[in-house]
């Protein structure tokens, strides 16, 4: 998988500070840190974005 931000290669990492139940995923050039949680909140907020675009 690579990083939405900078296209570096992202990998599995167990963090109990982000997700007691699923790894997170890290990349390891930038540092960015995506859990389930994050991912999901990104996938609601793009499909909001694209009902007000379609709307406007």
């Amino acid at each position: 998988m690579t990083c939405q931000k900078c296209k570096g290669l992202m990998v599995k990492e167990w963090r109990p500070e982000f997700s007691q139940e699923a790894a997170v995923l890290r990349c390891i050039n930038c540092g960015l840190v995506l859990d389930p949680l994050i991912a999901q909140n990104r996938v609601i907020s793009v499909g909001v974005k694209q009902r007000v675009l379609k709307a406007a």
